[in-house]
């Protein structure tokens, strides 16, 4: 074995946490590791949490690890939420860990949207967490994206999962590039992710070069697309009163602007209209003409796209307060 291939093999071992076997490997090929070495893969053992294995390294090595600095970790391994780490160097160096030390650990672990060590550290001293941390801890995994915890922590605080934050779970989640979990937060809603943003999901998916996450993305958009389109288009009269805290802020919006026919320019009466979605060729355009004219008496008037962020359109009319003309030019 040449010795760059030995070094390359000792430092795999040492960087898993295997020191005696690194040492070994060292005196068999001839290539030594330094004692500086060999303290400083004991410090990261110990802040990674493994101090079974600093202690075995430490043997190995003949260096000794003082039993103020492995009890001294144990109180970081709590601070750090650790709680894992923290009871395995409790029995290690037999320093006993208070019960309302553990509780508060635990609290603050929920708070902190940290399920898991949180559930531990109450379950070592056989304590149920209130509802209120439970909840608490829930809302945090939500807004952090973190789907499965989250429901978790409502289902132990037996409390129905709140469809608000399950969108904005599942919205974190695409943002994040992770669309199965966004997916599925949108189902537990009983609502459906728009085309656009598991379109851009899968986008950074691919520039990043998880291509089976991005695959997921981009079939489910295009269900979406599909269903849409098999979907006739819904025809609602509105204002634009109700309908304001919908619009994007980024939309000017519409306006009449000039009767064609007796030249007026104000005192135009309008109406609006949302369509559930709108029409993607002229067939369809042609079925919206003919249901304005014979639902709502309308012939004349504008659509406007990409006013509420999703796939429904904004129907603008207009009558000449003049002459009575629907022959109004808007200004866009």
């Amino acid at each position: 074995m040449s010795d760059e291939k030995a070094i390359g093999y000792i430092k795999r071992h040492l960087e898993s946490g295997k020191m005696a076997e690194a040492i070994d490997i060292s005196k068999l090929t001839g290539v030594p590791v330094s004692k500086e070495e060999l303290k400083s893969y004991l410090h990261q053992y110990l802040e990674k949490g493994w101090m079974a294995k600093a202690l075995e390294g430490s043997e190995a090595a003949g260096m000794e690890l003082k039993k103020e600095v492995l009890t001294g970790y144990v109180d970081k391994y709590l601070d750090d939420g650790r709680i894992y780490s923290a009871i395995e160097a409790s029995k290690i160096t037999g320093m006993p860990i208070p019960k309302e030390r553990l509780i508060k650990i635990g609290r603050e672990c929920l708070l902190n949207g940290k399920l898991n060590p949180g559930l531990e550290a109450y379950s070592l001293v056989e304590e149920t967490p209130p509802e209120e941390e439970l909840i608490i801890c829930g809302k945090k995994c939500f807004d952090e994206g973190q789907l499965y915890p989250g429901i978790e922590a409502y289902k132990k605080a037996n409390k129905d999962l709140p469809e608000e934050e399950l969108i904005t779970c599942g919205n974190r989640c695409f943002n994040n590039g992770n669309p199965t979990p966004g997916i599925e937060a949108y189902k537990k809603a009983n609502k459906t992710p728009t085309r656009e943003i598991l379109r851009a999901c899968g986008e950074k998916c691919l520039l990043e070069r998880r291509t089976d996450e991005a695959r997921t993305a981009f079939v489910a958009a295009q269900k979406i697309e599909e269903t849409a389109k098999a979907k006739p288009i819904e025809i609602r009269e509105t204002s634009l009163q109700e309908i304001s805290g919908e619009i994007e802020d980024s939309w000017k919006g519409i306006g009449p602007k000039a009767c064609l026919g007796c030249k007026n320019e104000s005192g135009f009466k309008e109406r609006y209209f949302i369509l559930s979605r709108c029409p993607e060729d002229r067939k369809e355009e042609k079925l919206l003409e003919d249901l304005m004219k014979k639902r709502h008496g309308v012939e004349h008037y504008y659509i406007a796209v990409d006013v509420f962020g999703d796939d429904r359109g904004l129907i603008d009319s207009a009558v000449c307060g003049k002459c009575g003309s629907q022959d109004v030019f808007f200004d866009f």
